[in-house]
């Protein structure tokens, strides 16, 4: 499948090794600006020391590209019974605070959004068959040995 450039509607699935089921969060593609904010916000100069804000920049990232989750995959207690929350304003389930919500008890869930869609978004495909430019075949000619004669 092609990277879709500008999509809103994106998936991504986690194991949730806290209640051992997968979660589907929804997210938007980032945009280069997103990014280079995402990158300028990790790290922050305070005098002569850099201060690491990498937790707090998944985070808020995280949220501002998180476009919602998969209906259920999420409850919260009401009245003593645990009943699912939805993003989606046309579920009977939707709850108008899900993003605060999900920010509140789920932040890990969305820092790692961030971290899979700002910082490891790509990796190469077959790192061995990336080669310098010009740089000689590793692999031995075949063919009679000269200096043995």
């Amino acid at each position: 499948m092609a990277r879709r450039l500008g999509s809103e509607q994106n998936e991504m699935l986690f194991q949730d090794n806290l209640s051992g089921t997968e979660i589907c969060l929804r997210y938007r593609m980032p945009t280069t600006r997103e990014r280079v904010g995402y990158v300028n916000e990790c790290f922050v100069r305070k005098g002569k020391k850099l201060e690491n804000r990498s937790v707090e920049t998944r985070l808020k990232y995280g949220l501002r590209i998180l476009t919602g989750f998969r209906t259920g995959d999420f409850e919260i207690e009401v009245d003593g019974a645990w009943v699912p929350i939805s993003s989606d304003a046309d579920s009977e389930h939707y709850s108008k605070d899900w993003r605060a919500v999900v920010s509140d008890q789920a932040a890990d869930l969305v820092e790692l959004l961030a971290i899979r869609v700002f910082d490891t978004s790509v990796q190469l495909a077959d790192p061995d068959a990336v080669k310098e430019a010009g740089a000689p075949d590793d692999k031995e000619e075949e063919g009679e040995d000269l200096e043995k004669k």
